[in-house]
């Protein structure tokens, strides 16, 4: 409730923004997003409340590795900090596999940057991406509580999408700043598959994929196949994949292409 609450209040601002200023509002645009992000938060819920929910907590009730104090803020921050680490391998991943791409480029797609674009996010990706955060019960974070943590990076990523912060500070040496996420969603050469991070840019600066924004940034992706409506949205990158797929010779070549990265 408390993530709807400031997702909406923040397409609210923005929208009395452009309002404000006079400037263009892409109807159509807007209406993909949200249409992405509802079948999102729909697929997340199903997900989580008939799989993940009752598996998080029998790993954590049975198998869990540590019994770590979850009154200690220690023991929150570093759950925290490891939680982001893991998302910058696993959204690095997302952007070198492309069976994983052909779901993330939807939130690629836009061709400008805003609330709305942070909405943008691939109902595929709430399919896979629980399984990933086993981890968290494994350790002995107990997984209802590993759900604000969520919604805390979520609620932060919201605030990344924007052009309002032009200034680069002090923070950008630490954090995912606005600035630094503008070039994560740049399609500019220079700009390609770099700022993984999803809070800490300090993952991009270790592993040699940062970049700070210098040149202007051209948004959306290096592909024909935009994404323009409600029901590309919905299918992503998928259809074009399954043909190309099917033009390889054999099942081993058909394999290799589905985790080969994109051009």
């Amino acid at each position: 409730a408390i993530f709807v609450i400031c997702i909406v209040s923040a397409l609210a601002a923005e929208t009395v923004h452009q309002i404000w200023r006079r400037r263009r509002i892409d109807l159509e645009a807007a209406a993909t997003s949200i249409v992405s992000g509802g079948a999102f938060l729909v697929a997340k819920h199903i997900v989580a409340k008939t799989a993940m929910l009752a598996l998080s907590l029998w790993v954590y009730d049975h198998h869990r590795l540590f019994h770590l104090d979850m009154s200690s803020p220690w023991v929150w921050f570093g759950i925290f900090v490891l939680r982001d680490a893991i998302y910058y391998w696993v959204h690095r991943i997302e952007h070198r596999v492309r069976v994983l791409w052909a779901s993330h480029l939807v939130h690629h797609s836009p061709t400008t940057i805003g609330f709305t674009t942070a909405v943008r996010v691939p109902w595929m990706e709430a399919v896979y991406k629980p399984w990933l955060s086993l981890w968290v019960p494994l350790l002995g974070f107990n997984p209802l509580a590993f759900v604000a943590l969520d919604v805390l990076a979520a609620t932060i990523a919201q605030l990344q999408h924007t052009e309002f912060c032009r200034r680069r500070t002090v923070l950008d040496a630490v954090f995912v700043t606005p600035s630094a996420h503008r070039v994560h969603h740049g399609s500019n050469p220079e700009y390609n598959d770099k700022n993984f991070g999803a809070i800490f840019i300090v993952w991009d600066r270790m592993f040699g994929t940062y970049a700070a924004e210098e040149a202007p940034v051209r948004y959306g992706i290096n592909h024909d196949g935009a994404i323009s409506s409600p029901v590309e949205a919905l299918v992503g990158g998928y259809p074009e994949l399954l043909r190309e797929t099917r033009e390889q010779p054999g099942l081993t070549d058909r394999v290799r292409y589905l985790v080969s990265a994109p051009t």
